[in-house]
Protein backbone atom coordinates (compact mmCIF):
# COMPACT_ATOMS: atom_id res chain seq x y z
CA UNK A 1 0.00 0.00 0.00
CA UNK A 2 2.94 2.48 1.07
CA UNK A 3 4.49 1.90 -2.52
CA UNK A 4 1.03 2.28 -4.29
CA UNK A 5 0.67 6.02 -2.68
CA UNK A 6 3.84 6.85 -3.19
CA UNK A 7 3.45 6.21 -7.36
CA UNK A 8 -0.17 7.44 -7.10
CA UNK A 9 0.80 11.05 -5.48
CA UNK A 10 4.09 11.19 -7.55
CA UNK A 11 1.83 11.23 -10.69
CA UNK A 12 -0.73 13.55 -9.34
CA UNK A 13 1.63 15.87 -7.87
CA UNK A 14 3.36 16.46 -11.37
CA UNK A 15 -0.38 17.00 -12.93
CA UNK A 16 -1.23 19.01 -10.46
CA UNK A 17 2.07 21.47 -10.68
CA UNK A 18 1.95 20.87 -14.25
CA UNK A 19 -1.50 22.77 -13.85
CA UNK A 20 -0.57 25.20 -11.76
CA UNK A 21 2.64 26.66 -13.62
CA UNK A 22 -0.21 26.57 -16.91
CA UNK A 23 -2.25 28.45 -14.59
CA UNK A 24 0.28 30.99 -13.04
CA UNK A 25 1.55 31.88 -17.08
CA UNK A 26 -1.82 32.42 -18.52
CA UNK A 27 -3.53 33.87 -15.71
CA UNK A 28 -0.70 34.71 -13.21
CA UNK A 29 -2.18 32.12 -10.48
CA UNK A 30 0.25 31.59 -7.27
CA UNK A 31 2.34 28.94 -7.81
CA UNK A 32 1.91 26.74 -4.53
CA UNK A 33 5.93 25.32 -5.13
CA UNK A 34 7.02 29.08 -4.85
CA UNK A 35 3.99 29.56 -1.59
CA UNK A 36 5.72 26.61 0.07
CA UNK A 37 9.52 27.33 -0.95
CA UNK A 38 9.52 30.43 0.64
CA UNK A 39 7.87 29.00 3.73
CA UNK A 40 10.99 26.70 4.06
CA UNK A 41 13.76 29.07 3.31
CA UNK A 42 12.19 31.62 5.79
CA UNK A 43 12.46 28.95 8.60
CA UNK A 44 15.59 26.67 7.61
CA UNK A 45 18.24 26.97 10.00
CA UNK A 46 20.15 30.35 9.08
CA UNK A 47 23.88 27.89 9.12
CA UNK A 48 22.21 25.56 6.39
CA UNK A 49 20.80 28.16 4.69
CA UNK A 50 24.22 30.37 4.42
CA UNK A 51 25.98 26.97 3.47
CA UNK A 52 23.46 26.60 0.51
CA UNK A 53 23.43 29.92 -0.90
CA UNK A 54 27.23 29.45 -0.81
CA UNK A 55 27.73 26.13 -2.47
CA UNK A 56 24.31 26.64 -4.90
CA UNK A 57 24.81 30.02 -5.82
CA UNK A 58 22.12 30.91 -8.74
CA UNK A 59 20.76 27.30 -7.96
CA UNK A 60 20.04 27.47 -4.44
CA UNK A 61 16.99 28.99 -4.78
CA UNK A 62 15.65 26.51 -7.84
CA UNK A 63 16.59 24.12 -4.87
CA UNK A 64 13.63 25.91 -2.65
CA UNK A 65 11.13 25.17 -5.27
CA UNK A 66 11.82 21.87 -5.43
CA UNK A 67 11.41 21.20 -2.14
CA UNK A 68 8.29 22.83 -2.70
CA UNK A 69 7.64 20.16 -5.21
CA UNK A 70 8.55 17.75 -2.49
CA UNK A 71 6.22 19.09 -0.09
CA UNK A 72 3.05 19.16 -2.44
CA UNK A 73 3.73 15.34 -3.01
CA UNK A 74 4.58 14.59 0.52
CA UNK A 75 0.90 16.05 1.19
CA UNK A 76 -0.62 14.13 -1.81
CA UNK A 77 0.98 11.14 -0.59
CA UNK A 78 -0.89 11.19 3.02
CA UNK A 79 -3.96 11.73 1.14
CA UNK A 80 -3.79 8.90 -1.37
CA UNK A 81 -2.21 6.73 1.62
CA UNK A 82 -5.62 7.51 3.71
CA UNK A 83 -7.66 6.77 0.60
CA UNK A 84 -6.22 3.20 0.14
CA UNK A 85 -6.54 2.77 3.43
CA UNK A 86 -10.16 3.37 3.33
CA UNK A 87 -10.33 1.43 0.00
CA UNK A 88 -8.15 -1.49 1.59
CA UNK A 89 -11.07 -2.23 3.99
CA UNK A 90 -13.60 -2.92 1.59
CA UNK A 91 -11.31 -5.08 -0.61
CA UNK A 92 -11.42 -3.60 -4.06
CA UNK A 93 -9.52 -5.77 -6.98
CA UNK A 94 -5.92 -5.53 -6.93
CA UNK A 95 -4.50 -3.93 -10.10
CA UNK A 96 -3.55 -5.85 -12.47
CA UNK A 97 0.36 -6.95 -12.98
CA UNK A 98 0.81 -4.99 -16.24
CA UNK A 99 -0.72 -1.77 -14.37
CA UNK A 100 1.53 -2.11 -11.73
CA UNK A 101 4.49 -2.72 -14.37
CA UNK A 102 3.47 1.03 -16.41
CA UNK A 103 3.47 2.46 -13.11
CA UNK A 104 6.94 1.39 -11.75
CA UNK A 105 8.46 2.50 -14.91
CA UNK A 106 6.94 5.61 -14.93
CA UNK A 107 6.72 6.74 -11.63
CA UNK A 108 11.05 7.38 -11.69
CA UNK A 109 10.89 9.54 -14.68
CA UNK A 110 7.80 11.67 -13.46
CA UNK A 111 9.50 12.23 -10.38
CA UNK A 112 12.81 12.87 -12.32
CA UNK A 113 11.45 15.06 -14.74
CA UNK A 114 8.96 17.14 -12.36
CA UNK A 115 11.66 17.89 -10.27
CA UNK A 116 14.24 18.92 -13.19
CA UNK A 117 11.29 20.98 -14.53
CA UNK A 118 10.24 23.27 -11.33
CA UNK A 119 14.25 23.55 -10.88
CA UNK A 120 14.79 24.47 -14.28
CA UNK A 121 11.72 26.70 -14.54
CA UNK A 122 12.27 28.71 -11.91
CA UNK A 123 16.23 29.44 -13.11
CA UNK A 124 15.35 30.43 -16.53
CA UNK A 125 12.48 32.65 -15.05
CA UNK A 126 15.04 34.06 -12.69
CA UNK A 127 17.48 34.91 -16.09
CA UNK A 128 14.71 35.95 -17.78
CA UNK A 129 13.93 38.59 -15.68
CA UNK A 130 17.67 39.32 -15.07
CA UNK A 131 17.77 40.01 -18.84
CA UNK A 132 14.10 42.70 -18.52
CA UNK A 133 15.52 44.36 -15.75
CA UNK A 134 16.59 48.17 -16.06
CA UNK A 135 20.19 48.67 -16.70
CA UNK A 136 21.98 51.23 -13.53
CA UNK A 137 22.66 54.46 -14.77
CA UNK A 138 24.98 56.98 -13.35
CA UNK A 139 23.24 58.92 -10.64
CA UNK A 140 26.17 60.86 -9.04
CA UNK A 141 29.81 61.15 -8.91
CA UNK A 142 31.43 58.35 -7.33
CA UNK A 143 34.69 57.89 -6.23
CA UNK A 144 35.92 54.95 -4.30
CA UNK A 145 37.67 56.47 -1.25
CA UNK A 146 41.36 54.96 -2.59
CA UNK A 147 43.38 56.64 0.18
CA UNK A 148 41.16 54.37 2.64
CA UNK A 149 43.20 51.00 1.17
CA UNK A 150 46.67 52.71 2.35
CA UNK A 151 44.84 51.03 6.02
CA UNK A 152 46.43 47.40 6.49
CA UNK A 153 46.63 46.48 2.65
CA UNK A 154 46.02 43.02 2.15
CA UNK A 155 44.61 42.35 5.65
CA UNK A 156 41.19 44.19 5.58
CA UNK A 157 38.57 44.48 2.82
CA UNK A 158 37.94 47.33 0.85
CA UNK A 159 36.11 50.15 3.02
CA UNK A 160 33.51 50.48 0.31
CA UNK A 161 32.12 46.99 -1.40
CA UNK A 162 31.30 46.86 -4.76
CA UNK A 163 27.82 46.76 -5.90
CA UNK A 164 28.50 42.77 -7.30
CA UNK A 165 30.34 41.92 -4.19
CA UNK A 166 27.54 43.72 -1.68
CA UNK A 167 24.99 40.39 -0.54
CA UNK A 168 22.12 40.52 -1.56
CA UNK A 169 18.93 38.59 0.14
CA UNK A 170 15.55 37.63 -0.32
CA UNK A 171 12.57 36.10 0.70
CA UNK A 172 11.51 35.04 -3.20
CA UNK A 173 12.27 32.22 -5.67
CA UNK A 174 12.39 34.48 -8.13
CA UNK A 175 13.41 38.21 -7.49
CA UNK A 176 10.46 40.81 -9.32
CA UNK A 177 11.84 43.05 -11.97
CA UNK A 178 9.88 46.45 -12.33
CA UNK A 179 8.95 48.93 -15.38
CA UNK A 180 9.83 52.24 -14.17
CA UNK A 181 7.93 53.73 -16.41
CA UNK A 182 4.60 52.05 -14.44
CA UNK A 183 5.67 51.97 -10.97
CA UNK A 184 4.04 53.99 -8.88
CA UNK A 185 5.08 54.51 -4.69
CA UNK A 186 1.68 54.54 -2.98
CA UNK A 187 1.53 56.77 0.38
CA UNK A 188 -1.94 55.43 2.27
CA UNK A 189 -3.14 56.15 5.64
CA UNK A 190 -4.06 52.56 6.70
CA UNK A 191 -4.34 51.35 3.01
CA UNK A 192 -6.48 54.40 1.64
CA UNK A 193 -4.69 55.99 -0.83
CA UNK A 194 -3.01 59.66 0.11
CA UNK A 195 -0.59 60.53 -1.99
CA UNK A 196 1.23 59.11 -5.56
CA UNK A 197 4.89 59.12 -6.94
CA UNK A 198 6.30 58.45 -9.99
CA UNK A 199 9.75 57.46 -10.31
CA UNK A 200 10.38 60.55 -12.38
CA UNK A 201 8.94 62.79 -9.65
CA UNK A 202 11.25 60.79 -6.93
CA UNK A 203 14.69 61.52 -9.03
CA UNK A 204 13.92 64.47 -9.09
CA UNK A 205 13.91 65.78 -5.17
CA UNK A 206 17.17 66.66 -3.60
CA UNK A 207 19.02 63.87 -2.62
CA UNK A 208 21.83 63.23 -0.26
CA UNK A 209 24.52 60.75 -0.13
CA UNK A 210 25.41 58.66 2.81
CA UNK A 211 27.80 55.81 3.74
CA UNK A 212 26.08 53.50 5.31
CA UNK A 213 27.07 49.56 6.40
CA UNK A 214 24.04 46.78 5.98
CA UNK A 215 24.28 43.25 8.03
CA UNK A 216 21.97 40.27 7.29
CA UNK A 217 20.37 38.78 10.15
CA UNK A 218 21.00 35.03 8.20
CA UNK A 219 24.44 35.79 9.54
CA UNK A 220 26.36 32.80 11.52
CA UNK A 221 29.02 33.88 13.90
CA UNK A 222 31.69 33.03 10.98
CA UNK A 223 29.32 33.79 7.67
CA UNK A 224 29.89 37.40 6.25
CA UNK A 225 26.87 38.67 5.00
CA UNK A 226 27.67 42.05 5.15
CA UNK A 227 28.88 45.21 2.90
CA UNK A 228 29.10 48.84 2.89
CA UNK A 229 28.00 51.23 -0.04
CA UNK A 230 27.23 55.01 -0.40
CA UNK A 231 23.56 55.04 -0.80
CA UNK A 232 21.56 57.74 -2.80
CA UNK A 233 18.03 59.03 -1.47
CA UNK A 234 15.61 61.28 0.48
CA UNK A 235 13.80 61.55 3.45
CA UNK A 236 10.45 60.38 4.37
CA UNK A 237 9.53 64.02 5.37
CA UNK A 238 10.07 65.12 1.71
CA UNK A 239 7.24 62.64 0.86
CA UNK A 240 5.07 62.89 3.86
CA UNK A 241 5.19 66.64 5.42
CA UNK A 242 5.26 65.40 9.33
CA UNK A 243 2.43 68.03 9.95
CA UNK A 244 0.11 66.82 8.18
CA UNK A 245 0.37 63.34 9.74
CA UNK A 246 -2.82 62.70 11.82
CA UNK A 247 -1.66 62.44 15.49
CA UNK A 248 -2.69 58.56 15.84
CA UNK A 249 -0.14 57.49 13.69
CA UNK A 250 2.11 54.88 15.60
CA UNK A 251 4.32 53.41 12.76
CA UNK A 252 5.22 53.49 8.90
CA UNK A 253 4.97 50.52 7.01
CA UNK A 254 7.27 49.82 4.34
CA UNK A 255 5.66 47.36 1.46
CA UNK A 256 7.73 45.70 -1.37
CA UNK A 257 6.03 44.34 -4.54
CA UNK A 258 7.20 40.88 -3.39
CA UNK A 259 4.82 40.59 -0.33
CA UNK A 260 7.67 41.39 1.83
CA UNK A 261 7.34 44.01 4.50
CA UNK A 262 7.80 45.61 7.85
CA UNK A 263 7.31 48.65 9.72
CA UNK A 264 9.40 51.35 11.97
CA UNK A 265 8.22 53.45 15.23
CA UNK A 266 7.28 56.77 12.99
CA UNK A 267 9.13 58.67 15.12
CA UNK A 268 12.28 57.05 13.61
CA UNK A 269 10.94 56.44 10.20
CA UNK A 270 10.69 60.40 10.08
CA UNK A 271 14.11 61.03 11.46
CA UNK A 272 17.32 61.89 9.13
CA UNK A 273 18.65 58.14 10.50
CA UNK A 274 16.03 56.58 7.77
CA UNK A 275 17.39 56.97 4.06
CA UNK A 276 14.82 56.08 1.42
CA UNK A 277 17.64 55.25 -1.65
CA UNK A 278 17.42 55.69 -5.13
CA UNK A 279 21.14 54.61 -5.53
CA UNK A 280 24.00 52.70 -4.61
CA UNK A 281 27.81 53.70 -5.49
CA UNK A 282 27.14 56.19 -8.31
CA UNK A 283 24.50 54.65 -9.60
CA UNK A 284 21.06 54.05 -9.96
CA UNK A 285 20.04 50.64 -7.82
CA UNK A 286 19.63 47.27 -9.65
CA UNK A 287 16.90 44.68 -9.24
CA UNK A 288 19.10 42.70 -6.37
CA UNK A 289 19.21 45.93 -4.74
CA UNK A 290 15.85 46.67 -4.89
CA UNK A 291 15.23 48.88 -8.30
CA UNK A 292 13.72 51.23 -8.32
CA UNK A 293 13.16 52.18 -4.34
CA UNK A 294 14.06 50.68 -0.89
CA UNK A 295 14.38 51.57 2.36
CA UNK A 296 18.26 51.87 4.32
CA UNK A 297 17.38 51.52 7.93
CA UNK A 298 20.86 51.47 9.83
CA UNK A 299 19.76 50.72 13.05
CA UNK A 300 18.62 46.82 12.27
CA UNK A 301 19.54 44.09 10.40
CA UNK A 302 18.75 44.00 6.76
CA UNK A 303 15.72 42.48 6.70
CA UNK A 304 13.97 46.15 7.58
CA UNK A 305 15.39 47.43 4.56
CA UNK A 306 12.92 46.42 2.23
CA UNK A 307 13.32 46.49 -1.27
CA UNK A 308 11.23 46.95 -4.35
CA UNK A 309 9.20 49.65 -2.52
CA UNK A 310 5.70 49.69 -3.70
CA UNK A 311 3.65 51.09 -0.27
CA UNK A 312 4.79 53.21 2.65
CA UNK A 313 1.33 52.64 4.73
CA UNK A 314 1.15 55.02 7.77
CA UNK A 315 -0.42 52.80 10.90
CA UNK A 316 -2.63 53.76 13.46
CA UNK A 317 -2.21 50.23 14.65
CA UNK A 318 0.58 47.96 15.51
CA UNK A 319 1.81 46.48 12.19
CA UNK A 320 3.59 43.25 11.98
CA UNK A 321 5.87 42.45 8.77
CA UNK A 322 6.90 39.17 7.07
CA UNK A 323 9.45 38.20 10.12
CA UNK A 324 7.65 39.79 12.93
CA UNK A 325 4.40 37.52 11.71
CA UNK A 326 7.25 34.29 12.51
CA UNK A 327 7.97 35.70 16.09
CA UNK A 328 10.95 37.89 15.50
CA UNK A 329 11.72 40.92 17.06
CA UNK A 330 10.31 44.10 15.63
CA UNK A 331 13.34 45.88 16.92
CA UNK A 332 15.98 43.50 15.38
CA UNK A 333 18.68 46.39 16.18
CA UNK A 334 22.33 45.25 15.18
CA UNK A 335 24.34 43.30 17.77
CA UNK A 336 27.88 44.36 18.36
CA UNK A 337 30.23 42.57 16.45
CA UNK A 338 33.20 42.06 14.87
CA UNK A 339 34.96 39.70 11.85
CA UNK A 340 38.52 38.82 10.72
CA UNK A 341 39.10 38.87 7.55
CA UNK A 342 42.93 37.61 6.91
CA UNK A 343 45.72 36.90 9.40
CA UNK A 344 49.29 37.04 7.85
CA UNK A 345 51.83 34.98 9.92
CA UNK A 346 55.66 36.67 10.47
CA UNK A 347 58.21 36.25 12.59
CA UNK A 348 56.93 35.67 16.31
CA UNK A 349 53.56 36.71 15.89
CA UNK A 350 50.95 37.54 13.44
CA UNK A 351 49.20 40.44 12.03
CA UNK A 352 45.22 40.51 11.65
CA UNK A 353 42.69 42.65 10.12
CA UNK A 354 39.11 42.80 10.08
CA UNK A 355 35.61 44.85 10.40
CA UNK A 356 33.74 46.02 13.33
CA UNK A 357 30.28 47.48 13.62
CA UNK A 358 27.59 47.75 16.06
CA UNK A 359 24.96 49.69 13.92
CA UNK A 360 24.27 53.48 14.80
CA UNK A 361 26.32 52.83 18.48
CA UNK A 362 29.16 52.93 16.23
CA UNK A 363 32.85 51.19 17.49
CA UNK A 364 35.42 52.81 20.21
CA UNK A 365 38.19 49.74 21.00
CA UNK A 366 38.40 46.00 19.19
CA UNK A 367 41.24 43.78 21.27
CA UNK A 368 42.71 40.58 19.81
CA UNK A 369 44.37 37.98 20.77
CA UNK A 370 46.21 34.54 19.79
CA UNK A 371 45.49 31.36 21.75
CA UNK A 372 45.90 32.35 25.67
CA UNK A 373 48.02 35.47 24.61
CA UNK A 374 46.92 38.72 26.85
CA UNK A 375 44.58 40.80 24.71
CA UNK A 376 46.20 43.28 22.31
CA UNK A 377 44.07 46.88 21.48
CA UNK A 378 43.74 46.94 18.02
CA UNK A 379 44.66 50.42 15.51
CA UNK A 380 41.34 51.69 14.82
CA UNK A 381 40.64 53.48 11.25
CA UNK A 382 38.09 56.67 11.79
CA UNK A 383 34.14 55.11 10.08
CA UNK A 384 33.54 56.70 6.36
CA UNK A 385 30.31 57.95 8.75
CA UNK A 386 28.64 56.98 11.70
CA UNK A 387 26.58 54.21 9.99
CA UNK A 388 29.53 52.49 8.77
CA UNK A 389 31.36 49.65 9.99
CA UNK A 390 34.99 50.24 11.24
CA UNK A 391 38.26 48.56 10.12
CA UNK A 392 40.97 47.41 12.25
CA UNK A 393 44.40 45.84 12.33
CA UNK A 394 46.89 44.93 14.75
CA UNK A 395 50.08 43.00 15.73
CA UNK A 396 49.86 39.81 17.70
CA UNK A 397 52.29 37.88 19.76
CA UNK A 398 51.65 33.92 18.76
CA UNK A 399 52.08 31.66 22.07
CA UNK A 400 53.56 28.48 21.23
CA UNK A 401 50.37 25.80 20.40
CA UNK A 402 47.98 28.70 20.20
CA UNK A 403 45.22 27.34 17.05
CA UNK A 404 42.92 30.16 17.24
CA UNK A 405 42.60 33.82 17.19
CA UNK A 406 39.81 36.01 18.90
CA UNK A 407 39.00 39.02 18.61
CA UNK A 408 35.94 41.21 19.97
CA UNK A 409 34.98 44.84 19.90
CA UNK A 410 33.30 47.34 22.45
CA UNK A 411 30.53 49.55 21.37
CA UNK A 412 29.83 53.74 21.41
CA UNK A 413 27.54 52.97 25.02
CA UNK A 414 31.11 50.49 26.08
CA UNK A 415 29.38 47.55 26.08
CA UNK A 416 31.43 44.50 24.69
CA UNK A 417 30.12 42.37 21.40
CA UNK A 418 28.65 39.42 23.91
CA UNK A 419 30.76 36.60 25.19
CA UNK A 420 28.06 33.59 24.91
CA UNK A 421 26.30 32.38 21.10
CA UNK A 422 23.28 32.93 21.01
CA UNK A 423 20.20 31.71 18.49
CA UNK A 424 19.24 33.58 15.38
CA UNK A 425 15.58 33.59 16.82
CA UNK A 426 14.26 35.59 17.61
CA UNK A 427 16.80 39.42 17.76
CA UNK A 428 20.00 38.02 15.45
CA UNK A 429 23.06 35.67 16.50
CA UNK A 430 25.25 36.86 18.79
CA UNK A 431 28.17 35.65 20.15
CA UNK A 432 32.14 36.08 19.95
CA UNK A 433 34.61 36.35 17.17
CA UNK A 434 37.29 32.95 16.73
CA UNK A 435 39.02 32.30 13.36
CA UNK A 436 41.26 29.19 13.16
CA UNK A 437 44.96 29.83 12.91
CA UNK A 438 46.94 28.21 10.39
Amino acid sequence: MFIRALRYSSVAAFVFTALNYALYYWQGVPLITEIVAEWIMARTPNYYAVVLLDRLGDWAKPFAATAGLAATGFVLFLIWYAVLALLKQSRPAPPSPRRRELLARTVPFVMLAGTAGVAVESWARDRAYARKAVEPVPLWPFHHPEEREQFAPGLVRKAVTSVDQFYGMSKNTVDPVLDPTAWRLKVTLDGRPWKEYSYPQLLALRRIQRYTTMRCVSNTLTSNLMGTAEWSGIFLRQLVDPAEVPSHIVEVAFIGVDGHDDSLPAMYAFSEDLLLALGMNGETLNRVHGFPFRLIAPKYYGFKSVKWMGEIRLCSQPYFGTWPKMGYTKEPVVHTMSYIDRVRRNEGGALAGGVAFAGMRGVQRVEVRAGSAAWTEAQLEAPLSPYTWTRWKANLVVPEGARVIEARAMDGTGAWQATAESPLFPDGVKGPTIKRLT
